[in-house]
């Protein structure tokens, strides 16, 4: 019986040493951790993502490189009262799938979606008494799209990393508000011109008002002056012809048939 335990016992061990994958045990920073190095060694690295991986009893992790055996598969960590701390799993040193991490007290801190080492998906933070306080969005570890802060009370928009306090346009947003602000620039131009056509116009009529007056004013100085002339040629008129009186006027019209009789007396003799 001990010897078959025994070669049992050695066997495993040649199949840990043999197999792709290798069980670690490690304590570290006041937790206990399980998880698998791979003994397949990586040649290539990308510069944006960062690598996870094991040597000397330790857990390290970099960007673009690594200094020992990567994690790959099952990644559990445990508080040291034997409390689930984090859970995921690795793609040769690169954190892949659901990942969760909780309080000691048991409740869910983060729940968090990666791929191939990037952040993506769905993000949730929660408090110790299990309440979600954060919720967003993740594209290649970066937050993008709507976040939403229920501790703080509070919502930015992200958009290549930016956070705003308003969301911002889209393509087509953009566009029909390109297309509004076309339209209200094209209605402005228009009001302006308006404007000024009808102030060219109430400046010509204005104008014309002012020289219709001017000639009228003209015209009446023109006949005042013409009466003033008029008066006084009138007035030099009667000056040289002075007005006779009806007797004189009478006894002028009764004397000319009397010189006309004479006249014939004087032919006649």
């Amino acid at each position: 019986m001990k010897k078959g335990i025994l070669v049992s016992l050695i066997a495993l061990l040649c199949f840990s040493f043999t197999s792709d994958l290798q069980k670690r045990i490690v304590r570290q920073d006041e937790f206990d951790i399980e998880c698998y190095i791979a003994v397949k060694e990586l040649n290539s690295f990308n510069a944006n993502k960062v690598y996870y991986w094991y040597k000397s009893g330790e857990i390290h992790n970099s960007q673009s490189n690594i200094g020992g055996n990567v994690l790959h598969n099952t990644f559990i960590k445990y508080y040291r009262s034997n409390q689930l701390a984090e859970k995921g799993d690795f793609n040769f040193g690169l954190k892949t799938g659901i990942w969760q991490s909780w309080y000691e007290n048991g409740q869910l801190k983060i729940k968090e979606y990666w791929n191939n080492g990037y952040r993506e998906g769905n993000y949730y933070g929660y408090d110790k008494e299990g309440h979600l306080t954060l919720k967003g969005k993740y594209r290649k570890n970066i937050k993008v799209g709507q976040w939403i802060n229920y501790a703080n009370k509070d919502t930015l928009y992200y958009k290549k990393g930016i956070g705003f306090d308003e969301r911002p346009k889209g393509l087509i947003e953009r566009l029909l508000r390109k297309k509004d602000s076309v339209e209200k620039a094209t209605i402005k131009f228009e009001k302006i011109n308006k404007r000024k056509a009808d102030s060219i116009k109430k400046e010509k009529l204005k104008r014309s008002r002012l020289i219709k007056k001017q000639k009228d004013s003209i015209a009446k100085s023109q006949e005042k002056q013409r009466k003033l002339n008029q008066k006084k040629l009138d007035s030099i008129d009667k000056a040289n012809n002075p007005k006779q009186s009806f007797l004189e006027r009478w006894f002028k019209k009764n004397d000319q048939p009397k010189k006309a009789t004479n006249k014939k007396s004087k032919f006649a003799r």
